[in-house]
């Protein structure tokens, strides 16, 4: 999971707000995490790579671990 501002380019998403595949409320693009889902090797005949933007309310939602944490510790340093 990744914010939309790191793109492969370090440029970042210059449009305007998009929405939140799960909630539908649009989001400015540095607050949106891109969310994609890759089939293994195995199965990339049947499937193909998946992309959605996902607000961090939902990212939260999902259980995303990583995220999760990250937010926990930045609260309990006082939001720095």
């Amino acid at each position: 999971m990744k914010s939309v501002e790191r793109t492969r380019d370090e440029t970042g998403d210059a449009s305007h707000d998009r929405e939140c595949y799960r909630c539908d409320r649009d989001v400015a693009p540095p607050r949106l995490f891109r969310l994609v889902a890759e089939p293994p090797d195995t199965l990339s005949h049947d499937y193909q790579t998946a992309e959605r933007f996902c607000c961090p309310d939902c990212a939260a939602a999902m259980n995303l671990s990583e995220f999760s944490e990250r937010l926990k510790a930045r609260a309990r340093r006082g939001g720095e």
